[in-house]
């Protein structure tokens, strides 16, 4: 058991309403219905960087033409590859995970107003290899073509010399990046490089009661945290629904979506003052402390946003990982500090999504996450 480490979804219980009755319990968590009836994402585009997205009865409107930078095998140097294609399925699940209606067996989506622009690259492909250039091209077309968040539910042993320059190029465009933090269920060998580029919001994924999934790597470069249990994702080579652990892909996902529910009420606000207040909100750790390598500021929240009225936005240039505003705590644990998950008890029932990170190729799957020197995100302890 982790103890201390997890945090409160929610410090106001509110009855589910009717309408609630068929959302799952993640949904319910952060009062998705009532935030609905304040904003639901509409005018926010989120950008997926991932394996494209396959046409679904649950998509349909939300999704919008995007483009692919697949390249081509040596072989079959003419061969195409839509962005509506999605040979495995992971980024057919994150773009449900944001936008999704619930039809088809398929996931309701946290923003369901939003519209996502899939980009698509050869992350779970056997050229998997030209990925992180790739996802750096898609990257920039996300910045000069209007999305205002980019989603990086994908990670894997590559330098960044591609994407630094590409990440900040978007944020000079306004766009708020998210990545997730890895699910090798270890700490700083293990996790995201790209979550260590200044202004990128690392995310860690938690289960219903708030407490960080086995898998879920861990650092100094965790931001937020969302939910990333089990969760209706693509399996059976992309041809079905089935219920497994989304790992922290999902619930960077879902902290996307909870940044596009801001946005889409603040559109006036900047990508940091959207940082900031998700920031703010966040369910911090139970033990009282500002953050922790587990689940960062805490468990995003944009309810507080949206239905209490918290958070201050601040100033619209300050990064607010650089200098964070003070965040809201709960009560401290009367348990002792947390000490880091043990490896030695895996997650239940995982596979695909949850385990192994969707940019890799088998050949390369082993090296995840070793050799990558990069640039300290930010002096914040």
């Amino acid at each position: 058991m982790i103890v201390a480490t997890g945090a409160v979804w929610a410090v106001t219980a509110v009855p589910a309403a009717a309408a609630e009755s068929d959302l799952p319990e993640y949904l319910m968590k952060v009062r998705a219905s009532q935030m609905w009836k304040v904003a639901d994402g509409t005018g926010i585009t989120v950008a997926v960087v991932d394996s494209g997205v396959k046409d679904l009865p649950g998509l349909e409107g939300r999704v919008l033409p995007g483009v692919s930078f697949m390249e081509p095998p040596v072989s079959r140097p003419d061969e195409k590859y839509p962005p509506h294609d999605d040979f495995q399925g992971h980024g057919t699940t994150m773009t449900a995970a944001i936008v999704g209606d619930g039809s088809g067996g398929g996931p309701r989506g946290l923003a369901p107003g939003a519209k996502v622009m899939p980009i698509r690259t050869s992350i779970g492909t056997p050229m998997a290899f030209g990925a992180i250039g790739e996802a750096a091209k898609g990257v920039r077309y996300a910045a000069d073509n209007g999305a205002k968040i980019i989603n990086l539910s994908i990670g894997g042993w590559w330098s960044l010399d591609k994407m630094k320059p590409a990440v900040e190029y978007a944020q000079s465009k306004g766009a708020l990046v998210f990545v997730g933090m890895g699910n090798e269920g270890d700490g700083n060998k293990s996790t995201n490089p790209i979550a260590n580029l200044p202004g990128v919001l690392g995310v860690g994924a938690v289960d219903l009661t708030g407490e960080p999934l086995p898998s879920s790597s861990y650092g100094p470069s965790t931001d937020l945290a969302s939910f990333g249990g089990k969760v209706p994702v693509r399996c059976k080579e992309n041809t079905a629904w089935c219920v497994q652990d989304g790992g922290t892909s999902y619930a960077t996902s879902l902290a996307s979506a909870s940044a596009a529910l801001v946005w889409s009420a603040h559109p006036d606000w900047t990508a940091n003052q959207v940082a900031r207040v998700l920031i703010q909100t966040a369910g911090a750790p139970l033990d009282g402390s500002k953050r922790n390598d587990w689940i960062g500021y805490g468990i995003a929240r944009p309810s507080k946003v949206l239905l209490d009225h918290q958070g201050d936005p601040g100033a619209p240039d300050g990064d607010p990982l650089a200098a964070p505003a003070p965040v809201q705590t709960q009560a401290p644990s009367a348990a002792p500090a947390a000490a880091a998950p043990d490896r030695a008890e895996p997650a239940a029932a995982e596979s695909g999504l949850s385990r192994k990170w969707p940019a890799l190729g088998a050949a390369v799957a082993v090296t995840l996450g070793l050799g990558i020197t990069v640039i300290l995100k930010r002096l914040r302890r």
